[in-house]
């Protein structure tokens, strides 16, 4: 169908101004821009006065189930989103080893909910994927981690020379399948098991099929800036694009942090290694409930855990742990405290979505760690958290510099879940960027657009140009804003008209319609 977009103020994601024009759009691309004379089309809008974007990419996703829960796609396509980085913080659901399938089920249980899998590899998952029907295009990483289960289940050592080369061999079959790049999640198992080193052996198996690394660090708290460190590393030693994922410095004691690190990222650049972050503009980060936990905990993936959970002896010794540290694990318990970690979704007990960990112990006249373990086995592990630990000023200066892209990190869940995933990027465009001045609209647009399509690799994506796919998204600069809450997670954002997938209308008018025209992107397509 062919469709004509008349006086658009167009923010083609490069950064620079907007300027005024007509776009004709023929199937799934962008036609025309400017002078549209003599092109048919079966429809025209005028989207006078209104913005007119690129469809704004988010690189930093859990929505790795989306095509199995496609009506809560709603939260990100009323906010604009129309690309979708999974595969994130070394969870992705491929590659799959039968022997150990039932561990990485486990892993991202959190994640999938109760999905029958019928997937080996990432070609059979997109093959599901596109089966059923996207309605947000989906780019794919490799999880480090689900790599990691596949070669040698959750055990806490080094790999033995032939499970490296396992690992090796199914991370370049997976990037040959269309993977962008390696993620890695460093605070989870079985990555916190990992070493530097063997990251950058898997790094240059991916720089060699043009991929890039995409890090949850090792710690975001007390030792941020020795994890930084370490990202900058294995960039440089494999030679390879990082992306620091959802940068923060959490816990109170290391606000200001970012004042060290960010230099640190320009300093690598100038040296010639291509690193870059993203960030989630809250204060409050969200993840699974279990990595509350000391790494031991987990050794032999979520049943061990919840068996050790439920010995008395161990529970001593995860509150003696919680207390005194253990070096270069990030211990949220004490960073933040027991009044700021909140259950998020929880798949049975549902009363205690939105309870802080503090709250529950009291009610059960319990001590916090016995109410974190109960409340976990009683999940059978399956349980997300939110916890408030990082400053306004910080999400502020890193959300500025010019390194940083916009990502969610959201998770879609029905649960009493982090409001980011329904709101980032509506909140960037209002209050941050209409309200408090902290980007030009010109810039955050590029934050969403063409800069993650570039550091992706992505084709015909994320600048308004013709020839380019027909993912638009017009919006009211005056009024676009986040309406979802803490309290009330699931409220989608406002002040958004259009937004088309690949050419189709998915929002019109404001009014969200469930069209599955997202697409499986894989690299090089």
């Amino acid at each position: 169908m062919n469709r004509i977009l008349r006086n658009c103020r167009v923010y083609d994601g490069t950064g620079n101004s907007w300027y005024a024009a007509d776009i004709a759009i023929s199937g799934d691309r962008i036609e025309r821009i400017g002078n549209v004379s003599g092109f048919s089309a079966d429809e025209e809008i005028d989207v006078r006065e209104l913005a007119v974007a690129p469809g704004f990419i988010d690189i930093h996703t859990h929505s790795d189930n989306a095509p199995f829960v496609p009506e809560l796609s709603k939260g990100k396509l009323m906010q604009g989103v129309t690309t979708e980085v999974i595969g994130n913080c070394g969870m992705s659901a491929y590659p799959v080893n039968p022997k150990n399938a039932h561990l990485l089920k486990q892993y991202v249980s959190s994640l999938f909910g109760d999905i029958d899998w019928s997937w080996h590899s990432l070609s059979e998952y997109g093959q599901v994927s596109t089966s059923m029907g996207m309605v947000t295009n989906l780019v794919p990483l490799v999880g480090h981690g689900a790599v990691r289960i596949a070669a040698m289940g959750f055990d806490k050592r080094p790999p033995t020379a032939e499970e490296m080369e396992t690992m090796k061999n199914l991370l370049a079959d997976t990037m040959e399948q269309g993977a962008f790049g390696l993620s890695s999640g460093l605070i989870y198992p079985p990555g916190v098991f990992c070493s530097t080193e063997e990251l950058v052996e898997l790094c240059r198996v991916v720089r060699d099929r043009g991929g890039i690394y995409a890090t949850h660090m090792r710690n975001e708290s007390d030792l941020v800036v020795e994890a930084v460190e370490e990202s900058i590393t294995i960039g440089r030693n494999a030679d390879i694009p990082v992306q620091i994922s959802h940068h923060k410095a959490a816990g109170k004691k290391n606000w200001g942090k970012p004042k060290i690190t960010v230099p640190m990222i320009r300093q690598a650049r100038a040296d010639g290694i291509d690193v870059d972050m993203d960030l989630y503009p809250y204060t409050a980060g969200s993840t699974l409930l279990s990595a509350v936990l000391p790494p031991w905990c987990h050794e032999g993936g979520v049943q061990e855990m919840l068996v050790r959970l439920r010995d008395p002896e161990n529970r001593r010794k995860i509150q003696h742990d919680m207390e005194h540290g253990i070096p270069g694990w990030e211990n949220f318990a004490k960073s933040t405290g027991w009044d700021q970690v909140f259950v998020a979704s929880a798949k049975y007990h549902k009363e205690l979505e939105g309870k802080s960990i503090e709250e529950i112990a009291r009610v059960r006249g319990l001590d916090p760690v016995s109410a974190l373990c109960d409340t976990l086995i009683e999940e059978e592990g399956i349980a997300t958290m939110v916890v408030f630990m990082m400053s306004e000023d910080d999400v502020r200066f890193i959300m500025k510099q010019p390194e940083t892209m916009i990502g969610s990190d959201g998770i879609p869940d029905p649960g009493k879940t982090h409001p980011r995933y329904f709101g980032t990027f509506a909140r960037v465009l209002g209050h941050y960027t209409r309200e408090e001045k902290v980007l030009s609209l010109e810039d955050a647009v590029r934050k969403m657009t063409s800069f993650p399509a570039k550091k992706l690799g992505l084709k015909d994506r994320g600048m308004i140009r013709e020839g380019a796919f027909a993912d638009l998204v017009v919006f009211d600069p005056k009024m676009v804003a986040d309406v979802a809450t803490y309290d009330l997670p699931s409220e989608v954002a406002i002040g958004f008209h259009h937004v088309f997938v690949n050419g189709s209308p998915v929002v019109r008018n404001g009014e969200f319609r469930l069209v599955k025209n997202g697409r499986f992107i894989k690299k090089g397509e």
